[in-house]
């Protein structure tokens, strides 16, 4: 387990004294929960937080900050479970900096890739870095015709593009997909999803007044 993680669970402590807004999350928010903005990714994973729902806080971190800190999907399952265990209101922590999204200061990089939030809260400045990742996931027909599609792939474009199972033109501003999927027949395509969501690259207590993303 990389030594960065428990910065989270110190970052979480210092945000206790924040203003008051834990209560679970409402309908309207596990309904509105999505990865399609800076702002709407840090609230998904305060609603996630909220709920108890660890596998949901996970898919909100990009692939960058798993590479980094060393954290698979049970690792992160490993290290929150303990965390909780030490400390069970630390999960209450960012929620109370979440809770009134009209104090953000966000700023979206010129390439439209990168994003910084900036939460004033207890005195301090929560940073929060997010990144923009493109995905692709293929689906195909279960064996079992009353069970839900398989998935077949989900994965980073870039990483599709690198195995040649994507293709780019970058003149053109085209993306190539060859079906069908390896080792899959296309009569049992069921779908394919294609987009681009913000991921939390990293969220920190500032040492500075400000942060730049």
């Amino acid at each position: 387990m990389s030594a960065r993680l428990p910065r989270l669970g110190l970052l979480l402590g210092i945000l206790l004294a924040a203003p008051s807004c834990v209560s679970k999350p409402s309908l309207e928010e596990v309904r509105d929960r999505g990865l399609h903005t800076p702002v709407q990714t840090l609230q998904s994973f305060s609603v996630a937080l909220r709920a108890n729902w660890p596998q949901e806080e996970y898919t909100c971190f990009s692939s960058d900050f798993k590479a980094r800190n060393g954290l698979s999907r049970l690792g992160y399952l490993e290290f929150r479970d303990r965390l909780m265990k030490e400390q069970p209101l630390l999960r209450y922590g960012l929620t109370k900096a979440t809770c009134d999204p009209s104090r953000y200061d966000v700023e979206i990089d010129a390439t439209g890739r990168r994003a910084r939030i900036l939460v004033e809260v207890s005195g301090r400045q929560l940073v929060v870095l997010l990144r923009r990742e493109s995905f692709y996931e293929v689906f195909g027909a279960p064996s079992d015709p009353l069970a839900s599609p398989e998935l077949w792939e989900d994965d980073l474009v870039e990483n599709l593009v690198a195995a040649q199972m994507l293709y780019e033109d970058d003149a053109r501003e085209q993306l190539a997909a060859i079906m069908p999927h390896p080792g899959r027949n296309l009569r049992d395509l069921a779908y394919l999803r294609m987009g681009r969501e913000w991921k939390i690259d990293d969220l920190y207590i500032a040492e500075e007044p400000s942060a730049k993303p």
